[in-house]
């Protein structure tokens, strides 16, 4: 068998990452032993186990091929859309080629209905049916961008053994589905795949920006599809991949420039200044690898140069001409800070919106919130009870953010000790106190620059440290202690409490101008209690190989989960460990929780009886003269979180009753 990508340019590495090993083994774990490793993202694992559901079998050699017949029909149906979307795929290509990459749309139902890109990736993908016609839903394919882009509804990149077949394993594939403007509906998906030891990061800012443009050119086609690339995606694609790039023509002048790239070196964007990098002492190194890459004869050049300023680092950089009718205007940069291997595994957030499971209405209102703050770079300030997965909205807000190539510093600052946690915050200087480590350390601020830092339980910080910290925010600059000199630090702040602050504040124990200063956005998160819909939903999605019967359900919805999240992923492992059964009953509830029940009597009475007949019927009523059960909880005066306990109690399947729209 032709591996689908095999590796013969010289712009991809022969050299396996410590990344690539990880899923190799953790697939391999997973597929061969059934065990799951905390290095995979969750929306991963849980489209292995569909896929496996759907009897797939990982060690397949080739896609599935829709029939000549289906064929036909497909294209008919989708006539339009091709003809305006293939020529936004050829200028989206001009972008990546020379670059081993594959532009492909897929319609709705995950098949391949045009394809383009660099020939020697697309004879490999040939080989293995990766060509038009191939069906890459899920439910065919196994785990695949195509078919996670159809699941969730949003942009998802999928890397090497990521996949759930092993002929992908070499590939990195992004794509973002295209929705109908008027409607909301999925047309289509649009992907961009390449060799997974030459992926880009840009590649999902890239395709999600596509998608999003060629609705528009839906929206509009009146518009010349030149004009609008040109006034529309380009303008949008460079301020929202999150790598750095900058326009740069053939005088060595930066006309244009994204704020990754600005921060990346040390520059102002200011408008109607073109900056030259032979003007800028520390930007000269990169003077010389642009000259070669405008006088040389290779139409893309990567390398890695070091920059000096206040602390020396490498960034990888590739260059690519703009041609214009055979002229060369200039070149685009793209620009990316490397990172230590200690750090990369170290310093990221791994959770995105979509490992956030639930369907109570507050608790996606909260996901909506904070998808929003994602892309400012405001200070948020998380509200919740303990467990409710106040990082996990960190770690989101931060991984949809511009900064999500940077680090991300999560800090518990009720865990440190009082006369520590300035030092770990701030950082020292030599000498600072006995035992400092020799020529000072960094702070967690420091260690952040660039990126996110997470400040948990930030109620319990001590009250002469809130000063120092408001200091940091209003001055966007760290003084370490025992040093007399401040350095300029690049950060945004997520902090977190399950404290009332407000009461804080005027109880003097939290500063009011900490207080503004952090909440400039704030999202509040329901605790499990308040969340009695998403009980089941939940219970399921921790112990997904065991059903739960309604005895203990009743039990479940009756507990006020003083844990949240955190306590029922607890109970959940517990009822794993002991339950050999299929089917989880009481007797497997843990003692604590029994215990508190032992006191109620969960007969009825013939009153009991009687009135819950009668509640029952009301509610059966209420659902089908209702479109939603908000409006079914109305009408008979209850909360909608009481009205789901209620139907669980007395065994309502709302989808049988509640009013068709």
């Amino acid at each position: 068998m032709t591996n689908i990508y095999e590796y013969k340019t010289h712009y991809r590495s022969t050299e396996i990452t410590d990344r690539e090993r990880l899923l190799q083994k953790a697939w391999a774990d997973f597929f061969k032993k059934g065990i799951v490793l905390d290095g995979i993202r969750p929306l991963i694992v849980t489209s292995w186990k569909r896929s496996q559901n759907y009897g797939l079998v990982s060690s397949v050699i080739q896609a599935p091929i829709c029939s000549p017949k289906v064929m036909i029909k497909k294209q008919e149906e989708n006539k339009e859309i091709l003809a305006l979307i293939r020529p936004f795929m050829d200028d989206l290509f001009d972008i990546v080629k020379g670059t081993d990459s594959l532009i492909a749309f897929s319609d709705k139902d995950g098949v391949v209905l045009d394809l383009c890109g660099d020939s020697e990736i697309a004879i490999n993908a040939a080989s293995v049916n990766f060509t038009i016609g191939a069906n890459m839903s899920e439910k065919w394919a196994g785990t695949n961008s195509i078919g996670l882009a159809m699941e969730h509804g949003k942009a998802v990149q999928v890397v090497g053994a990521e996949h759930y077949s092993t002929i992908w394993h070499t590939s990195h594939c992004s794509s973002a589905p295209i929705k109908d403007p008027y409607t909301d509906e999925m047309i289509g998906v649009i992907t961009l795949i390449g060799y997974v030891r030459s992926a880009h990061p840009h590649s999902l800012g890239l395709v999600k920006t596509a998608a999003d443009t060629i609705a528009k050119l839906i929206e509009r086609k009146g518009i010349k599809k030149e004009t609008y690339m040109l006034s529309n995606f380009f303008s949008a694609a460079i301020d929202t991949i999150s790598d750095g790039i900058m326009i740069v023509n053939r005088s060595g002048e930066i006309v244009r420039i994204n704020k990754i790239a600005a921060h990346l070196l040390k520059i102002p964007v200011m408008e109607n200044i073109k900056w030259k990098f032979s003007d800028i002492e520390h930007l000269r190194p990169l003077s010389r690898f642009f000259e070669e890459a405008v006088n040389g004869n290779e139409v893309i050049l990567q390398n890695e140069i070091n920059l000096v300023n206040e602390e020396k680092y490498k960034i990888l950089f590739t260059s690519r001409r703009i041609m214009v009718e055979g002229e060369h205007l200039g070149n685009i940069l793209i620009l990316k800070k490397k990172k230590h291997n200690k750090e990369i595994t170290k310093l990221t957030a791994k959770y995105t919106f979509s490992s956030l499971i639930g369907e109570d209405s507050e608790f996606k209102r909260a996901i909506k919130l904070a998808a929003k703050a994602a892309g400012t770079d405001k200070s948020v300030l998380i509200i919740g009870e303990s467990g409710t997965g106040k990082e996990l909205f960190a770690q989101s807000i931060h991984n949809e953010s511009t900064r999500q190539s940077g680090p991300f510093i999560a800090i518990n600052t009720a865990a440190f000790p009082k006369d520590l946690i300035a030092s770990e915050l701030f950082g020292y200087a030599e000498g600072a106190f006995t035992n400092a480590v020799k020529g000072g350390k960094k702070g967690k601020f420091e260690e952040a620059n660039g990126g996110t830092i997470f400040l948990d339980e930030i109620g319990d910080m001590p009250l002469e440290l809130q000063a120092h910290l408001l200091r940091v925010l209003e001055e966007k600059e760290v003084t370490p202690v025992g040093s007399s000199f401040s350095k300029p630090i690049d950060i945004r702040i997520l902090a977190a409490t399950n404290k009332d602050l407000f009461k804080l504040v005027k109880e003097n124990k939290f500063r009011l101008d900490l207080y503004y200063r952090l909440n400039v956005i704030s999202i509040n998160i329901p605790s499990l209690q308040k969340r009695k819909q998403d009980i089941e939903l939940l219970a399921n999605y921790f112990l997904p190989t065991k059903t739960l019967s309604p005895g203990i359900l009743k039990y479940f919805y009756e507990y006020e989960w003083p844990g949240n999240l955190r306590e029922m992923k607890n109970v959940m492992e517990q009822i794993d460990i002991f339950c050999d059964d299929s089917i989880v009953t009481e007797e497997y509830l843990p003692d604590y929780i029994a215990r508190q029940f032992e006191d109620k009597n969960w007969g009825e009475t013939l009153y009991q009886s009687v009135t819950n007949d009668a509640r029952r019927e009301t509610m059966v009523i209420a659902l089908n003269n209702s479109k939603s059960v908000v409006e079914a909880a109305n009408k008979l005066g209850v909360s909608s979180s009481t009205f789901y306990r209620w139907a669980s109690d007395y065994q309502i399947n709302i989808k049988d009753y509640i009013k068709k729209q």
